[in-house]
């Protein structure tokens, strides 16, 4: 007879992995591990390597545990550590892009023009086909929330730089969903 897992409340998952337990840090790493998976697919294109950069990160997340203040969430402080994880892959396989032409428009054909069947999906594959920079500056304001101060200081650029890459990611990510059939200013609010 299989062993029955016991849920363990965020706190007890904290203090387990404090204690380098390792029944704690399978708990914490099966609760989480699909979440920082969409975030490392936000960054890293190869499933493969998403799963690597996902484990890595997952190490620096036991190894840092005690650095964990408890005064925002477990799983944003675990996020900000796998986006640093995907960066530092990047930038040590130098894939991660220094400069992007802003008036270049990339095209965009999708399958489907029916606004109300988008998924999802197609909306990731919408902000996948951005060039990588575009997609980066995109994903560290847009979902993750990071200001542009930080963005600029991770990607090596001027805050500037920054928040001309985010108005440009934008500008494609309205037009490429405006030819999908999407009415954005009702389904896209402030994007």
């Amino acid at each position: 007879m299989a062993a029955k897992v016991i849920p363990f409340s965020e706190v007890h998952m904290i203090d387990g992995c404090r204690r380098q337990d390792r029944n704690c840090q399978r708990q914490l790493y099966e609760t989480y591990f699909q979440a920082m998976s969409w975030v490392c697919v936000r960054y890293l294109k190869d499933p493969g390597l998403v799963d690597d950069i996902v484990h890595e990160g997952f190490m620096k997340v036991f190894q840092k545990i005690d650095s964990f203040e408890s005064k925002g969430s477990l799983e944003g402080w675990m996020k900000r550590i796998m986006v640093n994880c995907c960066l530092d892959h990047l930038r040590k396989m130098k894939r991660l892009p220094t400069q992007v032409e802003l008036d270049v428009v990339g095209e965009y054909e999708s399958h489907t023009t029916d606004s109300d069947t988008m998924e999802l999906d197609q909306i990731m594959d919408v902000v996948n086909s951005l060039s990588p920079l575009l997609r980066m500056v995109f994903n560290l304001n847009v979902v993750e929330g990071y200001p542009h101060k930080e963005i600029a200081d991770k990607l090596g650029i001027q805050e500037s730089t920054s928040r001309a890459y985010l108005t440009e990611a934008k500008k494609k990510v309205r037009g490429m969903l405006t030819k999908l059939g999407w009415e954005h200013e009702k389904k896209l609010g402030h994007v």
